[in-house]
């Protein structure tokens, strides 16, 4: 695993650069500490990261971290998903958004992450 953030100072679209087996995965890690578990995340950044990793032949995948005093909670969905889902909650609400997500909006564990290869 490459932490992308200490090859280039706060890499714009991902955190993490992975792989497994021969499958490589760029991951934008969004970290959270309210209590029902919301992240603020905008579908453009999370489009951006899609693409960017299609050209890496890479998938773009969020890991979603709910810190909890039990311990954190980590689930991860597909970059596209995310910015669908964002899409949605914004066109949802009249106002200003501060949060597009919720932890309970993803159910993939680490184990999980083949499921959301096409």
């Amino acid at each position: 695993m490459v932490n992308l953030n200490k090859l280039v100072k706060n890499f714009r679209f991902a955190d993490l650069l992975a792989k497994r087996g021969t499958t490589r995965f760029m991951i934008q890690v969004k970290g959270t500490e309210t209590d029902e578990g919301k992240f603020g995340a905008l579908p453009e950044p999370a489009r951006a990261l899609h693409a960017l990793a299609g050209h890496l032949d890479a998938y773009a995948v969020y890991a979603l971290v709910h810190l909890v005093p039990d311990g954190p909670v980590i689930r991860f969905g597909a970059a596209e998903e995310v910015a669908a889902l964002a899409d949605q909650r914004i066109a949802d609400y009249a106002g200003t958004l501060r949060f597009h997500l919720s932890i309970d909006d993803f159910e993939h564990k680490a184990e999980d992450l083949q499921e959301l290869l096409p």
